[in-house]
């Protein structure tokens, strides 16, 4: 029998929900949970599905978002996210088929972006993405991490009660969290999901929030805390760190500096943190910062190169690079850039490129986090050494690219 492969209607829903728990080997829904939010964040996702007769047996759909690229402008991005296919299907061109349907669905709506985080990271490069932004996962110790250098001062602490969150967040999270590349809108629907355990109370679940001296919300932070009986001192506590955002790089430290004050707590455990996390050259102690590991976050495809290059900002170097882009998928991106420090236009009337590259480079370089340098060692460039140091020159970017959100 052959494949069918659709966009997913309502009531297909769910049977695409439990083929996607399987594939990732996850429970399915309960009907309690199913209706608390597992129908409400489907509504909002536009996606495809594969079917065997009437067996839903592959998904993949993309949640509408906006991303924050260098310069601080946000392009709207194609989430990628719910991707899988059966076991018993495998190995068939399914997730080859539905994510041509997902990307021709983005170049519908007008979307510059597409972003995803992989479970595999093999897979994607094919559809056209490329590894922008990367996370470390790390244990702080408080003791020697305190004093935190340059914690703002005089603004004040409060802890949400668990009715308050569904309402302080959203809106606070949307003030104080796009000032690095990477940066994600967050739908209404993910806060019951991303904050459950705080508003549930199912964990020592909390979410802490600071205001300025003006009484003015401009961070929180959200964390579990346990006890370590393992620890070889005798039980004391330990912490995780699941989402911090500031206004400005002395909030962020100010959230930091609470996390260091919590009473019992000698570790603090994030899974991800970005890669030039402030943080830890604010320790007192620099070796109170660890880093466990580092691990590839976001993979990002430009789907309209022309709108996505002239959307962010260059650095003010002199010179131009014109950049001649391969776009298997989407041809309609293939031509030549100039990129200079006023920005960047498609000119088709220029034919001898600077630098070449398929859309997997570009779409890696174009956060500023992955450098051109390291694009060109992977043979994806064909460039003079002088050409690809401009490009980085020009495609730099601090702070580094970071999402912070899982979806």
């Amino acid at each position: 029998m052959s494949i069918e492969f659709r966009a997913t209607q309502p009531d297909e829903y769910r049977r695409a929900a439990e083929t996607v728990c399987a594939a990732l080997m996850a429970a399915p829904p309960t009907d309690e949970q199913w209706d608390e939010r597992g129908r409400a964040s489907w509504d909002e996702m536009p996606s495809y599905s594969a079917w065997d007769g009437d067996r839903c047996v592959g998904h993949v759909g993309h949640f509408l978002v906006e991303t924050v690229v260098p310069g601080g402008t946000r392009l709207g991005t194609g989430a990628v996210s719910r991707v899988g296919v059966l076991a018993t299907h495998r190995r068939r061109g399914i997730a080859k088929g539905l994510m041509h349907e997902l990307v021709a669905d983005a170049t519908r709506r007008g979307l510059p972006l597409m972003s995803l985080r992989a479970s595999e990271a093999t897979i994607y490069e094919r559809f056209g993405f490329g590894l922008a932004g990367e996370f470390s996962a790390i244990d702080l110790f408080p003791r020697r991490a305190a004093p935190i250098r340059g914690a703002a001062t005089g603004g004040s602490m409060r802890i949400l009660r668990p009715d308050e969150i569904l309402t302080v967040l959203p809106d606070l999270y949307d003030r104080v969290a796009f000032g690095r590349p990477g940066v994600i809108t967050r739908p209404a629907t993910w806060y019951a999901r991303l904050f459950k355990d705080a508003i549930d109370g199912s964990k020592a679940s909390f979410v802490a929030v600071h205001s300025d001296e003006d009484g003015v919300d401009d961070g929180f932070v959200h964390y579990e805390n346990a006890w370590d009986d393992d620890h070889p001192d005798g039980p004391t506590g330990k912490g995780e760190v699941l989402d911090a955002f500031g206004a400005t790089p002395a909030v962020e430290l100010a959230l930091w500096q609470y996390l260091c004050d919590v009473d019992l707590v000698t570790r603090w455990r994030a899974s991800e943190r970005p890669i030039d996390d402030i943080v830890r050259f604010a320790c007192s102690d620099v070796r109170a910062y660890r880093i466990r590991s580092v691990d590839d976050e976001q993979w990002v495809r430009l789907v309209d190169v022309e709108t996505a290059l002239a959307a962010r900002t260059y650095a003010p170097v002199a010179g131009e690079v014109a950049i001649s882009v391969r776009d298997p998928l989407l041809p309609d991106n293939d031509g030549v850039y100039v990129v200079g420090a006023d920005g960047a236009k498609r000119r088709d009337d220029v034919t001898d490129a600077d630098l070449e590259t398929d859309i997997v480079g570009l779409s890696a370089a174009y956060l500023g986090g992955t450098s051109w340098h390291t694009v060109a060692a992977t043979g994806r460039v064909v460039a003079d050494p002088a050409a690809v140091a401009l490009a980085d020159a020009l495609f730099r970017s601090t702070p580094a690219p970071f999402c912070g959100t899982f979806f």
